[in-house]
């Protein structure tokens, strides 16, 4: 297989409000995505209990209070191989994502994840200095996680890989002979990013868009026919390393918040395939676009109450399109792309500071990412 660099966004970038949630309670209104996903009524069925959901990022802040008890032992992912290690988050992205798929706000005793019984299994991607990283580095982080038992995997990054379809037939086979869910983000809209990236763009992965507050698909949101569910990334709470809360925006958080369905049907139907589970996200999902599938919305908005509770078919067919059988092709050494966390939307709103912003350039044969100032 082959190696190169590629590249990730160094830190997550919040949208902060005059009075971040660090200090306070989350209002009962930051929490709208609960209801926009029925997931109230959903934790009445399930909680994700026994269920083990792989968060591949920046690393898991195990001793946040509120994700603390729900963290495993997991991995720092180097090219000599997964190494036991200190897997705690240096960026906050990872400890942000873990929190939607299983936190709890222990302040107010209110709910902050999807699935706050489930169990995250933290798989931290070691970076170079200048933020590049091998491709097979996020490949085998996966694998890892499958072999220790995960039966969700959490990437909330994508990039603009060019992994020949052998690659990406093997890890989608990989998963399913395993009965893992791989679920991945289309991305956030910027003038360098257009289009649906990898691993999202992968046959079989569970490409998740972002969801407005209003209902519609949130504006910072990439759209395209790999999409396969949509899910809240407007103003959601992070949980951030070290304790506290902010609030920002981006389809890593719309991914994080499927995973955590994922785990709340694991958890109700043990014994459901994998096929079976991805068969009742995309049969019971709200249709908000145009009839069928569609570009924006996939299948739909997800209704975890009703893919915990509706009777579906319990057929093996995996209801998603799979890779092509591989062609035979010669690779390239320098051949890379770029793969980078779909972190929040860049905007932010400061009181009398700056906002920074993401500018990309080419670096080493893959994508780095440079601040620049710009005045909010």
């Amino acid at each position: 297989m082959r190696r190169g660099a590629v590249a990730v966004l160094l830190a997550l970038v919040p949208v902060l409000f005059v009075v971040p949630l660090a200090d306070a309670e989350p209002a009962q209104s930051d929490l709208w995505y609960l209801d926009a996903m029925k997931a109230v009524e959903a934790q009445e069925v399930s909680q994700g209990e026994g269920v083990t959901v792989a968060v591949v990022d920046t690393g898991v802040d195990p001793e946040h209070i509120d994700l603390r008890g729900r963290v495993l032992e997991g991995a720092v992912i180097t090219a000599d191989g997964p190494q036991p290690g200190d897997t705690s988050d240096r960026d906050g992205h990872g400890t942000a994502m873990a929190g939607l798929i299983a936190g709890s706000d222990t302040d107010s005793d209110s709910l902050i994840g999807i699935a706050p019984e489930a169990r995250i299994l933290p798989v931290r991607i070691d970076r170079d200095a200048d933020g590049t990283l091998d491709q097979d580095l996020v490949y085998e982080g996966v694998r890892w996680a499958i072999d220790q038992g995960a039966q969700v995997v959490n990437l909330s990054l994508t990039g603009r890989g060019q992994h020949d379809d052998a690659w990406k037939r093997e890890l989608i086979e990989y998963a399913l002979e395993h009965d893992a869910v791989i679920v991945a983000a289309v991305g956030n809209r910027t003038p360098e990013s257009a289009e649906v990236g990898e691993p999202a763009a992968i046959p079989g992965v569970i490409a998740v868009s972002g969801m407005g507050k209003d209902g519609e698909v949130w504006s910072g949101s990439l759209t395209g026919d790999q999409v396969v569910l949509c899910a809240p990334a407007e103003d959601l709470p992070h949980l951030r390393p070290g304790g506290g809360m902010r609030m920002a925006s981006g389809t890593s958080a719309a991914t994080a918040l499927v995973s955590g369905t994922v785990a709340l049907i694991r958890s109700a139907h043990p014994d459901a395939s994998a096929a079976e589970v991805v068969t009742r996200l995309v049969s019971t999902a709200t249709e908000a676009g145009d009839s069928g599938r569609d570009p924006e919305y996939g299948f739909g908005t997800v209704d975890a109450y009703a893919a915990l509770t509706t009777t579906v078919s319990s057929g093996e067919q995996y209801p998603l399109d799979l890779p092509d059988a591989p062609a035979v092709v010669e690779i390239a050494d320098g051949d890379v792309g770029g793969w980078w966390l779909a972190a929040p939307a860049l905007v932010a709103v400061l009181a009398g500071g700056a906002a920074f912003l993401w500018l990309m350039r080419r670096s080493k044969g893959g994508r780095r990412m440079v601040p620049a100032e710009s005045d909010a």
